[in-house]
Order: C-alpha cells, then structure tokens, then sequence
C-alpha cells in the first residue's frame, strides 16, 4: 500500500515550497501523493486525463499555477480511503478523514447537479447543466481533484452516448472552468460540444466559452 505523508513531517516553510516551486517533475502533496506544477497556459486536456487544482494566482491569468493530478493517482487516493484502518497509522487515518471522509464524497449525479438538458443555440447544441455546491466545492490539494474526477464522470456517464456528445477534452476543460471560475455565480452552466479549444487558458479567457480557431 502508498505510504502516506503526515502534514506533521513537514516544517510550514517546506510545504509552502512544495506547494508554489514550478517543476516539470513530479512533487509531493501533503499527504504523500504525487502532482506536476503547471501554469494555467501549459495545461491542455488534450493531453491526458487528469485533475487540476489551484495552487496561487487568480484562477483568471494565465500565470495561475496548478498541482496537475493524474487519474491514477486520484485513484489510489481512493484505494486508500477505502483501506479504512489499515494505513500506517491513526494520525495518518484521522488526518485523511479530516480532509474529506470518503462516506460524505458526492458520487451521483443528483448530488452534483439538480437536472441537465440538451438545449439548441444559434451555434449548436449545447450541454445545459444546474450545478449545487459540490459541483464547485474547492477542498484542499487531493481531496479537491477527488470530487473533480467525481464531477466529471457523472457528466461524462450520463451524456457521453448522445449522438450531440463530441469533443470530449474541450468539453472537460469548459465545465472545469465553470467550476473554478463562475462556481454558483452562473446557473445552468452551458458546455458545448462544438468547441475544440483544450488549452485551459484559453478557455478560461473566453469565460469558458472559447472561439474555434
């Protein structure tokens, strides 16, 4: 099993480094799993399936940076909730449970959204989705990309077989944006399939609703 990394193992002044130093290598969260540090323009969801979770900056520049989390990583986060007890140790347990107790993880689609509807617009088909809470919540590190794979996949599972469903990066990276950027300011949230734009600075410059080029 993962070992998992107290917050307690850790001096203040390391974590602040490991949360904010650029790096094209993999760094280290505060409970022991791996993340690559990006800038909102060098993240493209073209590029893979992976989460993002804002470190520092302001979601709208394209100089934010992000702890990019792969999906297998996110999933032995998972695996390791569901351990339940057989981490190394108590303070380990307790500090994960702190931080988002598997239990009280949203996972249907009710939970993370009140209806959704294919809608017609001048330009195409559109995606029409009216988000609650969880669908923009913003827990630290880990825990946030955790109900962001979540939020996504219950999305991607209900919708994914219309015939309207296309471009599925582009897709990803616009309602990503409706979380990190408008969360409940906005309702529905409208995410279109005949976008293509996958750079997430891009998108998030458009208001989410990026130009084809």
């Amino acid at each position: 099993m993962k070992k998992i990394v107290s917050l307690l193992a850790f001096p203040i002044f390391a974590l602040g480094f490991l949360s904010t130093a650029p790096s094209a290598f993999a760094e280290t969260d505060e409970l022991g799993y791996e993340y690559t540090t990006k800038k909102a323009s060098e993240i493209d969801f073209a590029d893979g399936d992976f989460y993002i979770v804002l470190l520092s900056g302001d979601a709208n520049s394209e100089d934010a940076t992000y702890a990019v989390y792969e999906n297998s990583e996110v999933e032995k986060y998972e695996e390791d909730l569901l351990a339940d007890g057989q981490l190394d140790n108590h303070e380990t347990q307790n500090l994960l449970n702190s931080v988002t107790p598997f239990a009280s993880l949203p996972t249907k689609f009710s939970e993370y959204y009140s209806g959704s509807q294919w809608i017609s617009r001048d330009e195409g088909p559109s995606l029409s989705l009216n988000p609650l809470k969880p669908a923009y919540d913003s827990p630290p590190g880990m825990a946030q990309a955790h109900l962001q794979k979540y939020r996504w996949d219950v999305v991607y599972s209900k919708h994914s077989g219309d015939a309207k469903w296309n471009n599925t990066a582009s897709m990803k990276a616009q309602l990503h944006c409706h979380a990190d950027t408008i969360k409940g300011l906005k309702n529905p949230w409208n995410i279109e399939p005949w976008r293509t734009t996958t750079n997430y600075h891009e998108v998030v410059a458009k208001a989410c609703n990026p130009k084809n080029k």
